[in-house]
């Protein structure tokens, strides 16, 4: 996920903006109406040849509007973009517009390396389409200064044919989810569930689902809220799937959905597991011999109903030194438009943030319900340490599924909250 690709870099960006001393001058306004000849357009990852001929099209509607504008295009391996947003804060070398993380959005605000775009937002009538959450993530004391572009959500995937056979429902609730898991396992002889303890996302919406939170802002500070009885239930919950259910093998302990879940369950090996709607593509090149009978429920929450899930993903924003703001803004919309953002979810396989937009495929149609509850963790400097750097959820979860008490593991991850969301 992009989002936790970039996550990583927040503290090198921070620093070095810091080192700079990120003025807050509103450099972009001198030519801020002219028509640039070239628009420096910066995408995160290697690209494909499918991702650069989707942009090509984007480029030709681009300059539909702006028949001088050539729109260069530079794709941002990930082992560099700490680096290349360091110069570009640095005030070198920067696009016009870039993709970026929407975890990694709030630390570029208060950075100050993004242009507001309030104006320009709501002069744009698709802005209205946008998923209000991913948008509140990318506004800062009521101004706006990025857009949502695509999010990836996860649900839980299951077998159609088994389900049926079984006489199993959808889990609307825990307690379904671990019987459907035991109905499965007992019957077609494979893990009910594939419960990795290296998925922060997935632990989240058990969380979340049962009232409870990582943390919550009390004044500039985040309070711990990991000892308290909902999220520690719900650790015990998900670890137990495992620990004390046995519905989940433990050779996925230390891994994640893509170390074993993914594959198990495309060649017929899991009855279930929790990814995304990116995963249909790639669980189609290991086998698509049982394709046609893969489905996806929404994770669902301990009392019924969905839980709420954590939408990582990208945003589109205006760098704050481009000179040529109005057209940067146009280059968003286009690229955002229903069109082009319903291209960009069939190649992608990540959900449009346009409340509009669908998946042709109809087996995907289920992530565009999920991606309306979406909620985000503690978004701040310190949350890339928490997570990434240091694992505390991950190895927490590791820790009970290993038979180590979850309210004194919870507790101790609750101290380093503390301490790591608040650098």
């Amino acid at each position: 996920m992009k989002y936790i690709k970039i996550a990583a870099a927040a503290a090198a960006i921070a620093l070095a903006a810091t080192a700079c001393g990120g003025d807050g001058d509103d450099k972009d306004e001198a030519g801020a109406g002219k028509d640039p000849a070239q628009l420096k357009v910066w995408m995160m990852g290697e690209g494909t040849p499918e991702q650069t001929k989707f942009l090509d099209t984007v480029e030709t509607e681009f300059k539909q509007k702006h028949p001088g504008t050539d729109v260069q295009i530079k794709y941002v391996p990930w082992p560099q973009v700490a680096t290349t947003f360091q110069k570009a804060a640095a005030g070198g070398e920067g696009p016009d517009v870039t993709e970026i993380g929407n975890t990694d959005v709030q630390s570029h605000i208060e950075q100050g390396s993004l242009a507001e775009v309030t104006d320009e937002f709501k002069g744009w009538a698709d802005g209205k389409t946008l998923n209000k959450t991913a948008l509140e993530n990318d506004t800062s004391n009521g101004k706006i200064y990025a857009v949502p572009w695509y999010g990836g959500v996860r649900g839980v995937w299951y077998r159609t044919d088994w389900f049926q056979e079984l006489g199993i429902q959808p889990p609307k609730s825990w307690a379904d989810l671990t019987a459907a898991a035991k109905k499965v396992q007992d019957s077609k002889k494979v893990p009910g569930i594939g419960i990795p303890s290296d998925q922060t996302n997935a632990l989240l919406s058990f969380i979340w689902g049962n009232n409870g939170q990582v943390a919550v802002k009390e004044g500039s500070s985040w309070k711990g809220q990991l000892d308290q009885p909902a999220a520690v239930e719900a650790a015990k919950f998900y670890a137990g799937l495992v620990a004390t259910e046995k519905v989940a093998p433990e050779k996925y302990i230390g891994k994640n959905e893509l170390e074993g879940p993914q594959r198990d369950f495309a060649l017929g090996k899991l009855g279930m597991y929790i990814d995304g709607s990116w995963a249909l593509k790639e669980m189609k090149k290991i086998s698509e011999k049982d394709a046609d009978k893969w489905a996806v429920f929404p994770i669902p929450s301990k009392a019924g109903g969905n839980a709420p899930v954590m939408a990582g993903g990208s945003d589109v924003a205006v760098w704050k030194d481009s000179k040529a703001k109005k057209a940067a803004f146009d280059y968003i919309t286009v690229l955002n438009n229903a069109k082009n953002a319903k291209a960009w979810a069939d190649y992608s396989g990540f959900s449009s943030m346009r409340s509009d937009v669908k998946f042709s495929d109809p087996k995907l149609e289920i992530f565009t319900e999920i991606a309306t509850n979406t909620k985000f963790p503690p978004i701040g400097a310190g949350w890339a340490e928490f997570e990434q750097a240091k694992k505390v959820l991950p190895n927490t979860i590791k820790a009970i599924m290993q038979g180590k008490s979850a309210d004194e593991e919870m507790k101790k991850a609750n101290e380093q909250a503390n301490t790591l969301l608040n650098p």
